[in-house]
């Protein structure tokens, strides 16, 4: 029965995997070349007449088959901390794979060419264009052209990947592998023509893991296999075959171009194989890799001879990729000696936190680790104090913050990495059953108790949260922090004590005091309350405040520092009532964002209305609630209502 339920969960995996795969966009690279086309049409007009120029000549010249040029290669592998080899942070094997892939379909040695229908045959294209893994990092370092980074955006990933890791793409074609790409994208992949974008752009291809060869997290499907090659031909100038930035099916698209000349006006197919279609008044070619049937085999031979122009090109910089220096730069030329690599020691836990006596999986994230590599972790304070294992867990018995070392041996030698208070581990008996906090000690977060103390879970600079005596809505000190020099997604936390609420019925709140200023039309902030009530090991958001609603000085940017006046000041509550008679319960003040001003955050305080019953002396009528209440967005709109037991309801303002 065991046998029979894992088959299920298996074929259900299984199912839902395809299914997801079937029903996903197989590429934006039309749209996104699109958005970036309107944002600078002049600059990409004339890098694409500069292409057009040279195409001619490769066309007029019948050059559809050149030499051999090698591309040096990396994969950026975007991960939400999981062990390698699971989901997102998929195997070096899969990488290794996908590199199989890519170059069966650039040296015309795919399997997939025998079922090339005849009418297709004798204009099969053979790119003559050789992938390869770097060798060597863009520091002259030993790779194996894999980097691993915890990224908390690869759930919904777009261009922001590349802020996050990026080698220079003038030597390196960067893959950025993700989780999954933006909803509001929603495809399997994407990458942009030479021609987009000006002199900063960064050039790449971003890719679900799942689309990312045809082993672990990927598929062996025709529909998955050729996702990279289909990109690598959007990298080197080649369109869809039904036309330049339209989508597919549509019979608008016949009147349309991708500039190859034997490549047959189409409107384009999506996920089927009809091998006699005539959309266009001719024999489609719905095997070209750059349709998105699931059949896809081939290039033409003007389709080559596009792609070998742009390798000739300085456009976008695709001819420094295969010359001979930047392969001796990057470890690829055909003579390089390689080199084992000392493995790139790093490693994660969730959180960051845990409580007394509570399991922690810590989670190797190394990579360059060669094959086979030996692993010993050392754990000061924790049970066990040191592990061979890959992925140990571990306990600690007593509150504070940790060490933890990793050492990864392979042929090359060992490496090590220590990292100071990697793990806060936290005692969650707590003894606080209320808050009350304005920043007044110049100790802060540090109290006269341990059980009262917040937490910053990293170095407490003025690039995270810091407290300040500049403003305050309430005493002379408040918390702040700003965004103008962040990027990407980095969070920034301030955690509360652990709060006993065992004792206490609904409603609960939390209220607390902010001033926001935007620093400019680009300021991106986000203001997040999260609540935990099983140690940090996962959190529920209950509020977040965007950049527009966090704003209290009445829109005005503010070029300069913000220092809020005593009207700049408002208040905001998060209703707490889910987590009403909870022993332990943690708050987390979440702030992301980039090109802003100071947040301000003062008077934190947990306000705990009770419920009771009495008579109303005059009218004799029973009480049954009193709800203390915040209307939005204005500290002088604080009321409460009364609720009587004949149906009246009352409301009174606190001015």
């Amino acid at each position: 029965m065991k046998k029979l339920i894992l088959f299920l969960i298996l074929f259900s995996t299984i199912v839902i995997n395809i299914n997801a795969q079937v029903n996903t966009l197989p590429c934006a690279t039309h749209i996104m070349t699109k958005k970036e086309f309107d944002k600078n049409p002049e600059f990409f007009l004339k890098n694409k007449q500069k292409l057009d120029s040279i195409t001619n000549i490769f066309n007029i010249n019948k050059r559809y088959g050149e030499s051999e040029k090698i591309i040096p290669v990396v994969f950026h592998i975007l991960h939400e901390g999981n062990p390698v080899g699971v989901n997102e942070n998929i195997s070096k094997d899969q990488v290794e794979d996908a590199i199989r892939l890519m170059n069966e379909d650039f040296q015309g040695t795919s399997t997939d060419l025998n079922n090339v229908i005849g009418d297709f045959q004798s204009i099969i294209g053979n790119p003559n264009v050789t992938y390869k893994l770097a060798k060597i990092d863009p520091n002259g370092n030993c790779t194996e052209g894999i980097t691993r980074t915890y990224w908390e955006g690869t759930g919904s990933a777009n261009d922001d990947a590349k802020q996050i890791v990026f080698w220079d793409d003038s030597s390196y074609l960067n893959i950025w592998v993700v989780k999954s790409i933006d909803g509001n994208i929603g495809a399997a992949a994407y990458t942009y023509l030479p021609s987009t974008g000006g002199p900063n752009f960064r050039h790449g291809i971003i890719a679900n893991h799942e689309y990312v060869g045809s082993i672990g997290t990927g598929s062996n499907s025709n529909y998955v296999r050729h996702t990279l090659s289909h990109e690598c031909g959007h990298f080197f100038n080649l369109e869809h075959t039904w036309a330049e930035w339209a989508d597919v099916g549509l019979a608008s698209n016949c009147n349309e171009d991708d500039f190859v000349a034997d490549t047959p006006n189409c409107i384009g197919s999506y996920s089927s194989c009809n091998l006699s279609s005539s959309t266009c008044g001719s024999l489609d070619n719905v095997q070209n890799i750059m349709d998105y049937s699931s059949c896809t085999a081939m290039f033409t031979q003007g389709q080559v001879a596009r792609m070998q122009a742009a390798l000739n090109s300085s456009v976008g910089d695709r001819v420094d990729l295969w010359q001979e220096n930047n392969l001796w730069a990057t470890g690829t030329h055909p003579n390089y000696q390689e080199e084992e690599c000392l493995a790139t020691v790093d490693f994660y836990i969730p959180n960051g936190s845990s409580c007394i006596n509570s399991e922690v999986q810590f989670i190797n994230n190394s990579y360059n680790s060669g094959e086979n590599p030996t692993y010993y972790w050392s754990f000061p304070g924790g049970e066990p104090s040191n592990s061979y294992d890959e992925n140990p867990i571990v306990t600690y018995s007593s509150s504070g913050s940790f060490n933890v070392s990793l050492s990864v041996s392979n042929e090359a030698g060992t490496a090590y990495q220590t990292i100071n208070n990697f793990i806060s581990v936290f005692d969650s008996n707590p003894i606080l059953s209320s808050i009350t906090e304005s920043f007044e000690s110049n100790e802060f977060p540090i109290t006269s108790d341990p059980l009262s103390d917040w937490e910053i879970l990293e170095q407490i600079t003025e690039n995270t949260w810091n407290r300040t005596e500049t403003a305050a809505s309430n005493g002379i000190a408040s918390m702040r922090i700003r965004s103008r020099f962040f990027s990407g997604e980095n969070e920034h936390n301030l955690y509360s004590p652990f709060i006993n609420l065992s004792n206490y019925q609904t409603p609960v709140r939390l209220y607390f005091d902010y001033a926001y200023a935007k620093r400019n039309s680009q300021s991106d902030d986000l203001l997040r309350i999260l609540v935990s009530d099983d140690c940090g090991l996962s959190w529920t958001e209950r509020k977040d405040l965007t950049t527009d609603d966090l704003v209290t000085n009445g829109g005005s940017n503010i070029s300069g520092v913000f220092l809020p006046n005593n009207s700049q000041w408002e208040e905001e509550y998060v209703n707490l009532n889910p987590w009403s008679g909870s022993p332990s319960v943690k708050i987390k003040f979440e702030f992301t964002g980039e090109n802003g001003n100071y947040l301000y955050l003062d008077n934190i305080r947990l306000e705990l209305e009770e419920i009771s019953i009495k008579e109303d002396e005059i009218n004799n009528k029973i009480l049954l609630k009193k709800i203390d209440l915040l209307g939005r967005k204005t500290t002088k709109s604080r009321f409460y209502i009364e609720i009587y037991n004949d149906g009246t309801v009352k409301k009174y303002y606190k001015l």
